[in-house]
């Protein structure tokens, strides 16, 4: 950062030894100075009010040599003395209250050296992400709002809201958007926000569809109505967190085309059970070499996930051999035959890793959304290459743990991304109204190996990630060092909240925010006994790692990339204009999650 741009920062009271002697006897003088001129103003101010002809001395010597012997009668002459000192009590409020109130304003915005706000961005630093400056970056980025005037677009269609920005003695904060490019990701401790402040609001303004995952009901529950004004609200909750009966169901092999394609949906199970950086690496490449051939086998031959499931029962099966002959892929079928025939061991390692990555699929209840539905009970399928193209909403709850059905979360969250890249490519390049995906707990159920990588290009397809996790050694446990360095770079805007009590990061975190000059005063006394002040100026970080770390709840650090780091204050839905409609709709919502929870409780009890 350059130096020239930060002010000094002074020191807090007079701790450092200033002579304030001096400067004592002289405001001594002036306050009494000040004081015997309201009397004599107060005697003139009474006369004029009396209409009393102008009668005692002027201000001067003669006056104060009687003020001070108490001769009222030389000093007013015909003045009730009473009625002169309600006048001069009158006049010395009215200067003293407004010079205590600024007085008391400036101590309360003074710069002092622990405090790091005067050295944040200020507005004029921040630009980009004003309003006016996100308005006209919408227009152009999104070819249905070209020739519209920047002050008629609506919240919604300028872009994502991020919250106020702080700054020194500004009441009216300015609120601060991320464009239609920009991609997020936000790092915070549980309370701290996130869903509320990051997933909640720019859900209920999205002007497009909209992807959200999450491991509890909040976010569903408090958006799900409002989406319905905007399009078909879309529920994949295979393990039945909303306790809402299931309305959908989704084919994960409809998008498998091609070896890469039946690679990428094996690479989400594989990711469950992969921790980069430990371990031998063997196992897990070789299950998903194996879920690569069985996905594609499946595929093409019309057969289903329970089928994939039971080939992986029995590794002694032919059948998709077979079947990966007939559809024409006869290096997939010599590779998977070749694996049959090898040694038992390792035959039967690969094996095991391969079941315990895809343990979900022995879970008849997670089955009953990702295969074809009894014919007396039809269901509409989900069609994640026309999504992009609608104004619709889809939610994907996962819970956490062995058997869950987040390697399906992530593979259903990564089609609807290829399908919106395909729709962005037919369009010229970019998805307009954009696709809005709020990944809520994406380390735990969204675990999509190459999203660092995603991450470089979405913003340009129209495809807007908000990826939420809860701190960096979390994503590097799903990423690894390299891919949540590379994740966190990608990222234009980050978003660091309360609670990070990660020292490496907070100490990564405090040198990216910089350093400013703060003036140190300080005192010597020299053999006889005089004492010399002087003032030097050090660099100091304007945010050490504890005031991190010290983030207040409902704060958030700010950093944009091409901006000075900002801090600003959360925007909770309840605060915002729809906030008495959102806590109605919340109510409801989960008023019917408890009625449905107790009806199956009452349906299990033995």
């Amino acid at each position: 950062m350059n130096p020239s741009r930060h002010q000094p920062v002074y020191p807090r009271g007079h701790a450092g030894g200033y002579p304030l002697t001096p400067w004592i006897i002289l405001g001594t003088l002036a306050a009494a100075t000040g004081t015997a001129w309201l009397a004599w103003a107060a005697g003139r101010l009474t006369g004029w009010a009396t209409s009393t002809p102008r009668t005692g001395p002027g201000f001067g010597e003669q006056f104060l040599a009687a003020l001070l012997r108490g001769q009222w009668h030389l000093l007013w002459p015909e003045q009730p003395p009473g009625l002169v000192g309600t006048v001069w009590l009158a006049l010395v409020a009215a200067v003293l209250v407004p010079a205590c109130w600024g007085w008391a304003w400036w101590r309360a915005r003074r710069p002092q050296a622990g405090d790091p706000l005067p050295s944040l961005a200020r507005p004029t630093e921040v630009a980009e992400l004003h309003p006016a400056a996100a308005a006209r970056r919408a227009i152009r980025l999104r070819p249905s709002l070209a020739g519209t005037h920047p002050r008629k677009l609506t919240t919604a269609q300028i872009g994502i809201p991020l919250g106020k920005l702080i700054t020194t003695g500004r009441r009216h904060r300015l609120v601060l958007h991320a464009s239609w490019e920009d991609v997020l990701l936000a790092v915070m401790a549980p309370r701290a926000g996130k869903t509320t402040a990051l997933a909640v609001p720019p859900i209920l303004q999205a002007p497009g569809p909209v992807i959200a995952t999450s491991n509890k009901t909040d976010l569903w529950a408090a958006t799900t109505t409002a989406r319905t004004d905007t399009g078909t609200v879309w529920l994949f909750d295979p393990q039945h967190i909303t306790h809402t009966p299931q309305t959908l169901w989704w084919n994960p092999l409809a998008a498998v085309t091609s070896v890469e394609q039946a690679a990428r949906l094996a690479d989400h199970f594989v990711q469950e059970i992969r921790t980069p950086g430990v371990g031998d690496a063997f196992w897990p490449l070789a299950a998903a070499d194996l879920l690569t051939c069985l996905f594609l086998a499946a595929a093409h031959s019309g057969a289903t996930l329970a089928d994939v499931q039971a080939w992986l029962a029995d590794a002694t099966s032919r059948e998709p051999v077979t079947l990966l002959r007939a559809a024409g892929y006869p290096q997939a079928a010599r590779a998977l035959l070749g694996r049959q025939n090898g040694a038992p061991e390792t035959r039967d390692g690969v094996y095991e890793t391969a079941r315990t990555a895809a343990r979900c699929l022995a879970d008849p209840n997670i089955m009953a959304w990702v295969t074809p539905p009894p014919a007396r009970t039809p269901l509409p399928q989900l069609d994640t290459h026309a999504f992009p193209g609608t104004t619709n909403t889809l939610y994907l709850l996962s819970k956490e743990g062995a058997g869950a059905a987040a390697p399906l979360v992530a593979a259903l969250t990564d089609q609807t991304f290829r399908a919106g890249i395909a729709h962005a490519e037919a369009a010229g390049g970019r998805i307009d109204p954009p696709l809005l995906a709020v990944l809520d707990e994406a380390a735990n159920i969204c675990k999509i190996a190459d999203l660092p990588q995603l991450y470089s290009h979405l913003g340009g397809r129209g495809i807007i990630p908000i990826t939420i996790i809860q701190n960096y050694a979390q994503g590097a446990g799903v990423w690894g060092e390299r891919g949540m360095a590379a994740l966190w770079s990608a990222s234009t805007i980050k978003l660091i909240g309360a609670g990070l009590d990660d020292a490496r990061h907070a100490e990564d975190i405090s040198r990216l925010i910089g350093e400013h000059d703060v003036a140190v005063a300080s005192t010597s006394r020299d053999a006889g006994g005089y004492a010399s002040w002087s003032t030097s100026v050090h660099r100091r970080r304007i945010m050490d790692p504890g005031q991190v770390r010290a983030i207040r709840r409902g704060q958030a650090l700010l950093l944009a990339t091409g901006a000075k780091p900002a801090l600003v204050e959360l925007q909770p839905w309840y605060t915002g204009h729809r906030a008495t409609r959102t806590t109605t709709e919340l109510a409801d919502a989960i008023d019917q999650i408890t009625r449905h929870a107790r009806a199956e409780l009452r349906r299990d009890r033995p």
